[in-house]
């Protein structure tokens, strides 16, 4: 699968945008050296289309979401750096194969046009967890196309399948094609974290770490789902799309790195692919 030229998870806070962290930006400076160094090898891969899939966008329970749409943009407006923006355009034709493959496998994926986000009072603007990433890849000097992914609360085989679709598709397409999952571990790492403090969340984080550096979708499936609640996590669902996407392919991790100095646990890791199993 030549075409699919990798994958990579990231995580999306927005004190990652220089203009928003500031000087706790030193605070992640492994995390923003990482994601940097990705970025990177991505842009010299070349890749025309990024598909990303985030946490924070319009979620559903019963369904994943893409964003239709010729043209997607956003900003850091919300937090503090109105002048922070992006726009891509939209890869319409990788979409609808990505909704055949969907409709193959049985995933519910909903288009998620203009009047439809109105009716459910919600935005086509890239949130925050799309844009964090795709700001590293525009510094990279990325300007291809986008199809822009939010995950639904479906189980997590469901998330891997919608990867498994999105992989097919990606088949499809004769272009060269990137996937980034963006999304955090543990929001409860420190007394002092955003969701509050249980000192489970370190051990999820591991677990989830050990079988990042192998893309062992097995060890994930197989955690104690007590420990995924306690973890008070965004990351996981992201994470299965995207061992769905290389469902049957031989990868490498490389560029692993994680750290969680402010409560919140950022894991950030590339994957090559070497070809199929």
């Amino acid at each position: 699968m030549d075409n699919l030229i990798g994958c990579a998870l990231m995580p999306h806070p927005p004190l990652m945008i220089p203009e928003v962290g500031k000087d706790e930006l030193q605070g992640i400076k492994t995390t923003v050296e990482t994601a940097s160094q990705i970025a990177e090898l991505l842009k010299e891969s070349n890749p025309q289309t990024i598909v990303i899939i985030s946490p924070h966008g319009p979620v559903f329970e019963d369904a994943v979401t893409v964003s239709i749409h010729p043209r997607l943009r956003g900003s850091m407006a919300s937090f503090g750096a109105a002048d922070v923006t992006l726009g891509f355009e939209t890869d319409n034709l990788l979409i609808k194969h990505i909704i055949r493959s969907c409709q193959r496998l049985g995933i519910n994926l909903l288009e998620l046009t203009d009047d439809m986000a109105k009716n459910h009072r919600t935005s086509l603007t890239l949130d925050h967890g799309a844009f964090v990433p795709l700001y590293y890849l525009a510094k990279a000097g990325f300007k291809g196309q986008i199809v822009n992914l939010s995950i639904g609360m479906l189980a997590y085989e469901e998330m891997y399948t919608f990867g498994k679709a999105v992989q097919a598709a990606i088949g499809n397409m004769d272009k060269r094609v990137a996937v980034i999952a963006s999304g955090d571990l543990s929001h409860r790492l420190t007394p002092t974290a955003p969701a509050g403090y249980n000192p489970r969340g370190a051990e999820f984080d591991h677990q989830v770490v050990a079988a990042l550096k192998n893309a062992d979708v097995k060890a994930l499936l197989n955690m104690d789902r007590k420990l995924i609640e306690e973890a008070g996590e965004c990351g996981l669902r992201p994470i299965f799309f995207l061992l769905g996407v290389m469902g049957g392919l031989d990868v490498e991790a490389t560029n692993l790195s994680y750290e969680g100095p402010f409560g919140v646990g950022y894991a950030v890791v590339l994957y090559r692919i070497k070809g199929k199993k």
